[in-house]
């Protein structure tokens, strides 16, 4: 495909890819990127101090292709590979491309016009996106039941949105170039979290536009709702932003999200952070008949 189809002109979106050790996964992604109708786009790659081949990748692509702009640091912060990104953006609007995302040719397109005919108070769009399973078979759609009026409260029940499917206004991400943000771009679950909580969204609706494939059979860490990060966004994102959801929901949700990650940790044989995520459930909730049925099954039974 041809490389510099921008003829000098100013990108109009700006795509942050910060990846490491991903060198297999990445053709078919760069491959998609290429192929997007919009043309009017940079691509700002970061990789975060990777063991195989995945600088090579990106700097080969960048050879045949102006718009890629590669850069490798030793760091394996993402935060750190993110604000680098965003420090030398230049696009009125900001995507996410990941290893696992995979884009239509008309993904860039229909979320810009989105944006371009939302007023100024909606900061993102996001195009639904098929998870698709081993086989390629779709597993589910993203979003679902989206109520993005209330979306920083269905973020804190379950995974609801991805990265990868949003199309941001710039300035929306200015604040967290600053050095005490590091958190909010360190990981995936605050940074939707914070998204939602500071901009208006709206659905861009229609056919799926993104499809996430699982690499080495495992579904993508932001996809898992038992996930370490993704307790340590909910705590962050409480203390954190102000008013982010009632209290008391907050709470409820936090005992559920430990309850289950410490049935997880007891399956897959962690039993002593079981037991950890079993008491941080009942500091949430103490009288949870539930929370105290699981810690009691890991005292006496070790599961």
């Amino acid at each position: 495909m041809s490389g510099d189809r921008q003829g000098g002109e100013r990108p109009l979106v700006s795509l942050i890819l910060v990846t490491a050790n991903r060198a297999e996964w990445l053709d078919d992604v760069l491959d998609a990127i290429q192929a997007q109708q919009e043309d009017l786009w940079e691509l700002i790659a970061v990789d975060c101090g990777s063991e195989d081949g995945t600088f090579e990748v990106l700097e080969g692509r960048a050879t045949g292709d102006s718009r890629f702009r590669v850069q490798s640091i030793d760091e394996t912060d993402k935060a750190i590979g993110r604000r680098q990104a965003l420090s030398k953006a230049r696009g009125q609007y900001l995507a996410f491309p990941d290893p696992n995302s995979l884009w239509s040719p008309e993904f860039l397109t229909q979320l810009r016009k989105k944006l371009d005919q939302s007023p100024e108070k909606t900061g993102i769009t996001c195009a639904p996106s098929d998870v698709l399973g081993s086989g390629d078979e779709v597993r589910w759609t993203f979003p679902g039941d989206l109520r993005y009026q209330t979306m920083v409260q269905d973020l804190f029940e379950k995974p609801q949105l991805v990265l990868s499917a949003l199309m941001v206004r710039r300035n929306v991400l200015k604040p967290l170039e600053k050095t005490g943000m590091r958190f909010w771009l360190a990981n995936d679950h605050a940074l939707l979290i914070w998204l939602t909580f500071k901009t208006a969204l709206e659905p861009c609706g229609g056919t799926s536009l993104v499809n996430i494939r699982p690499i080495q059979g495992q579904c993508p860490a932001y996809l898992d709702p038992v996930s370490e990060a993704r307790g340590e966004a909910l705590e962050y994102a409480l203390e954190n932003l102000p008013r982010v959801v009632p209290s008391r929901f907050a709470r409820r949700c936090l005992a559920g999200f430990y309850r289950r990650r410490s049935v997880s940790l007891v399956v897959n044989g962690g039993t002593g952070d079981a037991l950890g995520c079993a008491l941080r459930a009942l500091m949430y909730r103490p009288l949870w008949p539930r929370a105290w049925k699981q810690l009691l099954s890991i005292v006496v039974k070790g599961h």
